[in-house]
């Protein structure tokens, strides 16, 4: 087949195109020639929308509701059995308030898999996970939905500027177990050597995927530019080893097709620490197979590596990905590295007293019907304060990681104010299933005010002042708190 430039025009000004001209002609040698066509094909199509479900707000039965509401033809991903493909719709996905309280997450289908390569029965044995590049936080998002928030969860990411999302999506998916960090990830290998159970690597790369989209723009790229981004991969694969737990499962991904980046970064960690890991046969997790590359043309890589994924958009109508699945089987006999030290004093926060624990339990009981202490219990967490903010903190975090800089942990369930006790609209969003009382139905017209921030009117003589009500729409989205006061409920979600 004669090589084919993907262009419509000759536009020579635009560097996306040139990047996806220059990557389909790095790629096509790896592609067999009875695929090509419909790889082309492929690749002038736009990617259908896709969302993942939340699982700790959402179950299978309401997305079908929500597929009826907005008018989506929905398809389930083949590798991630909570993540959907949106092929047609009245309502976009971004749209809803469902999507804006963390129902469910918008995340291109390719997205889904890393996560969903680990194996599902330890993931539910409360593991102790890291997201060693976590930002924007889908994939870690992923992770607490796997391990169904009681695995503790810490979300590393080198860079400061990311926090600041990671904080946000974690704090709307409404996640508990886990806690933020800003370091290198090359240093958790010396400082957490045969720590973690599952450790996920999305690494920084090239993001030749073949596919521009908006949260991953190809771009052209050098040979410099590759090969220093093959040498952080390694350096970032080997801490990622050392930090596992013998037993443990870590996933190398990225998003990009280049076999320099992605084959050829797991073979030299292989060739290093030879029995001591190997790579599992990714492909039991997919309905077809979708190998690892044997070789780039210059070296030969380990067979095992045909076991890793290599999505071609093609294959699963996806953007270009590479993943695979490393297992740990003894270990290195590392000796820990002194860890970056923070006092906890510093921190803010102190543990709450029980006085103030049974108030604070008695209030969402007798305003919700909510129990809190047994949330706490299958949670392992405790509540602190943080001078008038109330938090739930993981159990576990203290016992292990406590001393640790951090940027967040838990989750804030509420303000003390002189009013009383506020709930945390983040908090209720969470757990809004559990809590059966005060749920105050607001009409169209109502709800489209309350939207816009405004107070309404309270015409229920009933309504004692202090009260906290759950706004609700006539689907029983929760649209946020409000607070009974002189015959107006004051909107707390401003």
């Amino acid at each position: 087949m004669a090589k084919k430039k993907l262009r419509n025009n000759q536009d020579h000004e635009n560097p996306r195109q040139d990047a996806l001209d220059a990557a389909w002609e790095k790629f096509r040698p790896f592609i067999p020639e009875a695929e090509l066509s419909a790889m082309e094909s492929a690749l002038s199509k736009p990617l259908d929308r896709a969302f993942r479900l939340n699982p700790l707000k959402l179950d299978r039965q309401e997305v079908e509701i929500l597929a009826k509401r907005f008018g989506w033809t929905l398809e389930q991903v083949p590798f991630c059995p909570d993540g959907f493909r949106v092929r047609t719709y009245q309502t976009s996905p971004s749209l809803t308030r469902e999507h804006q309280i963390g129902q469910y997450y918008i995340q291109d289908t390719a997205s889904m898999l890393p996560a969903s390569l680990f194996d599902t029965r330890l993931m539910e044995s409360r593991p102790l996970i890291l997201d060693m590049a976590a930002s924007p936080g889908g994939k870690t998002t992923h992770l607490v939905a796997r391990s169904l928030d009681q695995g503790l969860i810490m979300a590393n990411d080198s860079s400061l500027s990311r926090i600041s999302a990671l904080k946000t999506v974690l704090k709307n998916w409404g996640s508990l177990n886990h806690f933020i960090t800003n370091f290198p990830g090359e240093n958790f290998g010396l400082w957490y050597p045969d720590t973690f159970d599952f450790i996920l690597l999305d690494a920084p790369c090239s993001m030749q995927s073949l596919v521009s989209i908006d949260s991953h723009p190809m771009r052209p790229i050098t040979e410099r530019e590759e090969k220093a981004l093959a040498q952080r991969q390694t350096a970032l694969l080997d801490s990622a080893i050392h930090a596992l737990k013998p037993g443990g499962q870590l996933v190398y991904s990225t998003c990009t097709l280049s076999p320099y980046e992605d084959e050829a970064v797991v073979n030299q960690i292989l060739q290093k620490y030879g029995s001591k890991i190997s790579v599992a046969n990714a492909q039991e997790k997919l309905p077809y197979p979708a190998p690892g590359l044997t070789t780039d043309g210059i070296q030969t890589f380990d067979p095992s590596l045909t076991g890793s994924i290599r999505l071609w958009p093609h294959r699963y109508e996806t953007a270009g990905f590479f993943a695979a699945l490393i297992c740990k089987q003894d270990s290195f006999g590392d000796q820990r590295s002194e860890t970056p030290f923070r006092s906890w004093e510093k921190s803010g926060f102190t543990e709450m007293n029980v006085s103030t624990q049974e108030k604070i339990d008695t209030f969402f009981k007798e305003q919700f019907g909510f129990l809190l202490k047994p949330v706490l219990e299958k949670y392992d967490c405790s509540l602190w304060q943080r001078e008038n903010e109330v938090w739930t903190l993981s159990n576990r975090y203290f016992t292990e990681f406590s001393s640790l800089p951090c940027k967040s942990a838990g989750m804030k369930i509420a303000s003390l104010t002189v009013s009383g006790l506020i709930p945390d609209n983040d908090w209720i969003s969470r757990f809004f299933k559990e809590m059966k009382k005060n749920r105050f139905l607001l009409d169209e017209t109502q709800t489209a005010r309350w939207l816009h921030g405004e107070d309404l009117p309270s015409a229920d003589g009933n309504l004692s002042k202090g009260t906290i009500l759950l706004m609700v729409d006539a689907c029983e989205t929760y649209l946020g708190c409000g607070f009974v006061s002189a015959g107006r409920i004051r909107n707390l979600s401003k």
